[in-house]
This record gives C-alpha cells, sequence and structure tokens, in this order.
C-alpha cells in the first residue's frame, strides 16, 4: 500500500495540493491512500502515518524558490522552525528512498535542503520512524515549484513511479 499526501492551504490551490488531485486521476486504484495535509503536521502523522503499514509514503511539497524542476529530496533535519524536533536524535537523516534506475534529469533534480517547516517536519518524523520501528518501509518527497503546470507534474511523477516499478501492481 502507498501514502501520498500533500499539504494543502486554506483555499486547496497550492500546487502539491493541485498535483496530488491530478495524480489520483492518473493513478486511480485502491492500492494508493491519497491524503492531504492541514495545518499541523504533527496531527496528521500521528493520524495517517505513526504505526501504518505502507510500503512507500511520497510526499508533495511547495518549494517557494524558483525551479523549473521537480525536485527529489534526500534528507531531512531535525529542526522546526526554531526548534528541534526531537533533541535525542540526529541532525541529519538521509530519506530511505527506494532504488531507482530510470529517473529523467530533464524533469527531476536532486535537494539537500527541505526548508524547516512542514515539508521537513513531516519527512524527518517518517524517517525517524522508519529509522526505529519499520526498516522496510521507504519514502519519496518531491518539492514542485509553484509556478509549475499540475497536470505535468502529476504526469512525470506518474511516470517515475511506473518506471521504476515502484507501483508495479498497476496496468
Amino acid at each position: 500500500m502507498i501514502l501520498i499526501y500533500a499539504f494543502t492551504n486554506n483555499w486547496g490551490t497550492n500546487i502539491s495540493r493541485r498535483v496530488l488531485v491530478e495524480l489520483e486521476k492518473i493513478l486511480n486504484t485502491d492500492k494508493i491512500n491519497y491524503q492531504v495535509v492541514y495545518f499541523s503536521p504533527q496531527r496528521f502523522f500521528d493520524k495517517n502515518i505513526n504505526g501504518s503499514n505502507y510500503d512507500l509514503i511520497v510526499g508533495l511539497g511547495d518549494f517557494y524558490g524558483n525551479i523549473f524542476k521537480i525536485r527529489m529530496e534526500t534528507v531531512a533535519h531535525n529542526r522546526f522552525g526554531d526548534k528541534t524536533i526531537n533533541p535525542l536524535s540526529p541532525y541529519v537523516l538521509e530519506l530511505s528512498m527506494p532504488e531507482m534506475d530510470i529517473v529523467d534529469t530533464n524533469k527531476f533534480s536532486v535537494g539537500e535542503n527541505m526548508g524547516n517547516y512542514n515539508c521537513n517536519f513531516m519527512a524527518y518524523k517518517i524517517q525517524e520512524m522508519i529509522n526505529n520501528h519499520q526498516p522496510n518501509l521507504k519514502q519519496l518527497f518531491f518539492h514542485i515549484g509553484k509556478r509549475s503546470e499540475a497536470k505535468t507534474v502529476a504526469k512525470n511523477i506518474a511516470e517515475l513511479l511506473k518506471n521504476n516499478n515502484l507501483i508495479f501492481y498497476l496496468h
């Protein structure tokens, strides 16, 4: 089972929320749970992720700088705003990404800076859970440029997942 989540703004008009809607149209299956994160990432984590039994968790977040490719984040930092997420955990955690042999570098880039708010918090908490309790779980996090076209981004992410057999049960 796969969880794909996206952060939203008050109006549901931000890019990651729109990409989530488009992905659900493309990858329409009961094997994927699509969820929206409203406001508190800790509450969402506690309710939808902690102790769950997913094989893959995919996060979608808005990138507020100028990027023209979908950015696959590779690390999360132990910070949320100006606070530490967990004072007993390492400062940097590498994300347990699945093996991917087919990545179109014209569409995707690699990043190591998730910022220090919701996107980073969620990826860090998930990775901490993976490291401590679920070593077979994998996670991906995509930062999407705010001026990106939702249908195109969704198509590119769906192709990446399919091409790398991360959703092998879809036809």
